[in-house]
């Protein structure tokens, strides 16, 4: 028996959260939820810095885009003088926010629970 069938046979590989956790741990996921929660509606360089750390705007636009197909972020092109976009929370955005604050704890070493 190879080790994917037996992974089947006692259940593993099975959690229906496992796809939203490895998406959510792509390094800045977290940081980007967070900083669109506190923030509103930001503008691309204005998330780029209310993000802890120096994030490229090439790894910032694929984390966008990616949580923009994901249904967490909206992404809206302004017109006027000087055209932007701004980036913001959808509400399935904001409940992964929620859900993401309530687990806190779970990341801080100190914490015996």
């Amino acid at each position: 028996m190879d080790d994917e069938t037996e992974r089947k046979k006692i259940g593993l590989g099975h959690c229906p959260a496992e796809h939203f956790l490895k998406f959510m741990a792509q390094e800045w996921m977290g940081h980007i939820i967070a900083a669109l929660a506190r923030n509103g509606t930001l503008r691309f360089g204005q998330l780029r810095r209310a993000l802890p750390g120096a994030i490229s705007a090439r790894v910032l636009s694929a984390r966008l885009k990616d949580l923009e197909s994901a249904g967490y972020v909206t992404r809206r092109e302004r017109e006027g003088r000087v055209r932007h976009v701004e980036y913001a929370l959808t509400a399935n955005g904001h409940e992964v926010d929620a859900a993401l604050a309530r687990n806190e704890a779970f990341g801080v070493p100190e914490v015996r629970l």
